[in-house]
């Protein structure tokens, strides 16, 4: 079976230029510590960002590289966001950041301008969010097959391989 990445908006009432995370200064440090220990476990760097973004314009231009160059383009643009907002603490909801990383696909500053004015992917982001909230997603990252409640969320290693080894999917 081939794996498809889907758009999935975590924080979708977030302004768009952002807003701090849910955590008091006591919280975090415990918050940022199991971030860290869960990606490290995984493999994957991250610096844990104090803030969340609004990553409804970056995912339509994830949907507007998968209708240009296909799935595979999508997952590898999804990818090099993820990275430049986990990694790099990138403001993923600015117009340049998106467009330096939809370039490699041949998506331009102003084909990205057009369909963010025009909201010409809203309605992909609409039809997975609806699918994403019927298979049980309450989190990132999520895992679902077709006919079945989705994994979600950041959860140990173990556990992970555990559902994705339970009853057939």
């Amino acid at each position: 079976m081939k794996t498809r990445w889907l758009p999935f908006e975590l924080h979708p009432d977030t302004p768009s230029h952002g807003a701090p995370k849910p955590f008091s200064d006591e919280q975090w440090p415990a918050i940022e510590q199991r971030l860290r220990s869960l990606a490290h476990q995984v493999g994957v760097p991250i610096e844990p960002p104090r803030r969340n973004v609004n990553s409804r314009l970056a995912l339509e231009t994830g949907e507007l590289v998968r209708a240009r160059d296909g799935d595979d383009s999508s997952a590898a643009f999804h990818h090099a966001v993820s990275s430049a907002f986990f990694v790099d603490g990138a403001d993923i909801a600015d117009l340049h950041v998106i467009a330096d990383h939809a370039a490699p696909f041949g998506i331009s500053e102003d084909d990205i301008r057009a369909a963010w004015t025009s909201h010409a992917y809203a309605g992909a982001i609409d039809t997975s969010m609806r699918a994403a909230r019927a298979a049980g997603v309450t989190g990132v990252p999520a895992f679902g097959w077709p006919g079945s409640r989705a994994v979600s969320g950041m959860m140990e290693p173990d556990r992970i391989v555990a559902l994705l080894r339970g009853p057939a999917r």
